[in-house]
């Protein structure tokens, strides 16, 4: 009664997940299936030693299935329910060998010990232990905060778009151009930092920085409507002031044929550049730069060297985009449409299977790494649940991730065949009765000692290498 008690609450963990609950509810129904066959041996004729070794199986196995739960929660994307249905046919062959070829007594037992002995306890928790041992090793390399199954995920990407802001140094940038056509350099800052001076995007923020440095002096703008990705349109001293893409002044019917032929060699050195219009025409041209992060071209060559194809997601014009991708070794998706975010991109670009995709935070405090949502779903839990976090100096943390991911999943392969095949031979030592039914705690002792053994050897070099 106390194990079926401790049992139940055991396994009570594994059916809150969809991957434990299979197989959880597997066990309970052989289980049962035992305990009908011992009451039926009971009640059929005079019964033998033999008679209650499947209820001692069926207790067994529930309270080494509840020992699993506990130890090793179940998890990734393997249920365990086809090897346990090979232990049900393998019990089932020895107990009918026994029944019609052997000794009719020795069949319960020979059921018993066959179903017992080559269950798959822990076939759906050697992911949850490779997570365990190898989350130390991601710790050591840089991230944390680090969401389970993110290694598995991790592991099967074969992508990752990386927004630009995740490879600058920081949020702020710099205007480097300040180019007018007809008037003095220092009145299209004033006209473009005034009609800005109420924005707290960053390239407001940097037209503010430099009218302070040049000590122009600025004018709160009657009105200001943004433009998610191509610009903003403000209404300064009764006049339309538009600053941003070329994309902004064709929607706005406004000829922009010169600033285009000046851009592009702006554009070229991987500047942002924005247009400035007064009163539907182009007065003159704003060149804005940041500084990319010292390891950003590193960590794109080691993310392919660790299997994945690095690619960049910037809301600047192709030139500029080109001229970035180049500087940092990295593939360039399809033009970006306005206003869209990092996962959004990486839905419509990827739609077989969406990439990772690395951001920064919104508070520009971290480095965060996603899983793309797939096209016509609801992306909402992909961009609000970050696989792995990190600090924003620490972008060389995901190549590391990555191989720790790959790493890891090939010692759950390694571990699952090694354990597959203990299973298989005890089963078979059970179905010819050389092993009793109390070899199986032995057995699954074994089990936890063949994983901490395969985890302890494949990370310590992994640990010795980051320290």
């Amino acid at each position: 009664m106390f194990s079926a008690i401790f049992s139940l609450l055991g396994l009570s963990f594994s059916l809150n997940t969809s991957v434990g609950r299979p197989l959880t509810l597997f066990t309970a129904l052989v289980s049962t299936g035992l305990l009908a066959v011992s009451t039926g041996l009971l009640l059929s004729g005079p019964t033998s030693p033999q008679s209650n070794a499947p209820a001692l199986a069926a207790a067994f196995l529930m309270v080494l299935r509840a020992f699993g739960v506990v130890l090793l929660p179940p998890r990734g994307d393997l249920s365990g329910v086809p090897q346990a249905a090979w232990s049900v046919l393998l019990a089932l062959l020895a107990a009918g060998t026994w029944w019609w070829v052997l000794d009719r007594t020795e069949a319960p037992a020979a059921l018993a010990a066959a179903l017992l002995l080559s269950w798959p306890q822990l076939i759906d928790g050697i992911n949850a232990f490779a997570d365990k041992v190898f989350h130390k090793a991601a710790l050591a390399a840089g991230a944390r905060d680090i969401a389970p199954g993110a290694f598995t995920k991790i592991a099967h990407a074969r992508d990752i778009l990386i927004d630009k802001a995740a490879v600058m140094s920081g949020p702020n940038l710099m205007v480097t151009n300040v180019m007018a056509f007809n008037n003095e350099p220092k009145t299209l800052l004033a006209v473009a930092a005034s009609a800005e001076a109420g924005s707290s995007h960053p390239v407001a923020q940097a037209l503010r920085e430099l009218a302070s440095q040049w000590q122009v002096a600025l004018k709160m703008p009657d009105r200001f409507e943004p433009t998610p990705g191509l610009g903003v349109v403000a209404l300064l001293g009764g006049q339309t002031v538009v600053i941003g893409t070329t994309d902004l002044l064709k929607r706005l019917k406004i000829d922009s044929f010169t600033a285009d032929a000046i851009a592009r060699s702006l554009e070229a050195d991987g500047k942002t550049v924005l247009r400035v219009a007064v009163g539907g025409r182009v007065v003159g041209v704003l060149g804005l730069e940041g500084t990319l992060r010292q390891d950003a071209g590193v960590a794109g060559m080691a993310l392919r060297k660790e299997g994945l194809v690095p690619w960049l997601f910037s809301g600047d014009s192709p030139n500029t985009r080109s001229a970035l991708a180049g500087m940092l070794g990295l593939e360039l998706t399809d033009d970006p449409k306005p206003g869209e975010t990092a996962p959004e991109a990486a839905s419509r670009c990827f739609p077989d299977m969406p990439p990772l995709v690395l951001t920064l935070s919104q508070d520009r405090m971290a480095l965060e790494l996603r899983e793309g949502a797939m096209p016509g779903k609801d992306g909402a839990d992909a961009r609000h649940s970050p696989l792995a976090v990190s600090d924003t100096d620490d972008i060389g943390a995901f190549p590391a991730l990555k191989a720790l991911a790959m790493r890891r999943n090939l010692l759950a392969v390694h571990a699952r065949r090694l354990l597959s095949g203990l299973w298989l031979f005890a089963g078979l030592c059970g179905a010819l009765t050389l092993l009793p039914l109390s070899a199986a705690p032995v057995l699954f002792a074994i089990c936890l000692a063949v994983l901490w053994t395969f985890a302890r050897f494949s990370i310590a070099d992994t640990l010795h290498r980051n320290t």
